[in-house]
């Protein structure tokens, strides 16, 4: 228990290092176009997708964790619930009832009506279809008719979470297991991607994402499983790192080029982020939780900014939205803490 609360009181840290990651990234190619690489592009990929990788490897690990502390399957979805999706509420409410009349063109040859967007909202709560295009805003926009880019991988991470509870349920618990369908995850990514690239068919691209989130999401739960065989200090995850990064870097740069580099990079960042959960770093504990809501604000922060600066450089808007959008963030942390007090507490006697 000890260990797991040293890895917590730096949880909301690593964390939000890693949103502040995909956000550059992301934030980086609006004003340049999707074909652009992102600033850190790192071992030929954008360093939001390994942001997004690490983030589900932290899902893995905390999911694995508290399924197995003895936490039924109900009280573990709805606790998933009502961690995300109010959030997921707020923000995509402000998307239709602010940002797109503000951003629509209503001459537009398509315009989302009040109905529309009504069964937009809907639709990306409950995580059917979020962040679709919005069109009528943002036409020309490099990223067309998008307020919502990021929140696509908050399906991914629902049915990672569906897939584990059920694994649970079943009976299926032990560490084999959940090896066994991590092998089984990773070779179908390696796999089907390869296919994907050799025959040039869109036939399994869908799926493409699912994978590559889910062997990060299992490889957390693994470690968690595994733990207590696992290093407990920071520098043994260092030095994991090190080599993971060194054997990503020779792949990369003598050998001939696959998507086992992503895979071992991948495992690089995890390590990582590992190292700072097990360090002694005191000024990153226990910082305040505002990863999902900086997650779910910087895509339309960014947009709405261009939209105002068409201009605006690349470094200014990278720096711009992302003040902006941990501004936001605290704030609305500050006051969803305010508002989640007691009433006797909040109110003092005269």
């Amino acid at each position: 228990m000890t260990r797991d609360r040293t890895v917590l009181e730096r949880l909301n840290a690593v964390r939000l290092i890693v949103v502040v990651m995909i956000s550059i990234g992301y934030a980086s190619t609006m004003a340049v176009g999707p074909h652009a690489k992102e600033w850190l592009h790192t071992f030929g990929y954008d360093p939001s997708w390994f942001g997004i990788q690490v983030l589900f490897f932290l899902s893995g690990w905390l999911a694995w964790r508290s399924l197995t502390q003895g936490r039924t399957g109900l009280s573990f979805l709805v606790s998933r619930a009502k961690r995300t999706l109010p959030w997921v509420a707020l923000y995509t409410l402000v998307v239709v009832a602010v940002l797109y009349p503000a951003l629509c063109n209503h001459d537009a040859p398509v315009v989302k009506g009040t109905g529309q967007l009504g069964l937009y909202f809907i639709k990306t709560v409950l995580l059917i279809d979020p962040g679709g295009p919005m069109p009528g805003a943002l036409d020309n926009a490099l990223y067309a008719c998008l307020l919502q880019g990021t929140i696509w991988t908050l399906r991914w991470g629902m049915v990672a979470y569906f897939g584990l509870l059920i694994l649970f349920t079943i009976g299926l618990r032990n560490r084999a297991w959940l090896a066994a369908l991590f092998v089984i995850t990773l070779l179908g990514h390696l796999s089907v991607s390869w296919w994907t690239l050799k025959t040039g068919s869109t036939l399994f691209e869908p799926i493409i994402p699912g994978l590559r989130v889910g062997y990060a999401f299992l490889l957390g739960a693994l470690l968690y499983g595994a733990r207590n065989r696992l290093p407990s200090r920071g520098r043994s995850w260092l030095a994991i790192t090190s080599v993971t990064f060194g054997l990503a870097a020779f792949h990369y740069y003598f050998l001939p080029w696959t998507h086992l580099i992503e895979v071992i990079a991948t495992i690089g960042f995890c390590a990582l982020a590992m190292t700072v959960l097990q360090s002694g770093f005191k000024p990153l504990g226990n910082w305040p939780n505002i990863t999902l809501p900086a997650y779910l604000g910087i895509w339309p922060v960014t947009q709405t900014l261009l939209a105002l600066n068409p201009n605006i450089t690349v470094p200014t808007l990278v720096v711009a939205s992302l003040s902006v959008t941990i501004a936001i963030a605290l704030i609305l942390r500050g006051v969803a803490d305010l508002l989640s007090r007691p009433v006797h507490r909040r109110v003092q006697p005269a």
